[in-house]
């Protein structure tokens, strides 16, 4: 009994120990990304707005591609970053949130907005 009690302690240890380490990993990224994420919301309305003349359409538009080679580049040093890290679901979030964003700016830089 008392060795499956510290088996379970130990694999709880770890866990703790895997969600310390995928924190540390993540958090230059996730300010960040949070950022962007407000940052292209703005560049989607912009875009997108029947308020905006064609100059300011035109400005998001150049911004969103801009702002889409930034967050490309950052993406790849998150997955060299994360690369021989153990499996967690907040790393995975994060590379989703990325791909997600990713998606969005290339509609906003190629005048796709939905």
């Amino acid at each position: 009994m008392q060795n499956s009690f510290s088996a379970t302690r130990r694999n709880t240890k770890l866990d703790v120990q895997e969600l310390r380490r995928a924190q540390l990993t993540l958090k230059p990224f996730l300010g960040v990304l949070m950022g962007w994420n407000g940052r292209a919301a703005q560049l989607r309305e912009q875009a997108g707005s029947p308020y905006s003349d064609d100059e300011d359409r035109r400005l998001a538009r150049l911004e969103a591609g801009a702002l889409l080679a930034e967050v490309r580049r950052r993406h790849t040093e998150f997955q060299t970053a994360i690369k021989g890290e153990p499996e967690h679901s907040r790393i995975s979030d994060v590379d989703a949130a990325f791909r997600r964003l990713i998606d969005q700016l290339r509609l906003v830089a190629n005048g796709n907005q939905q």
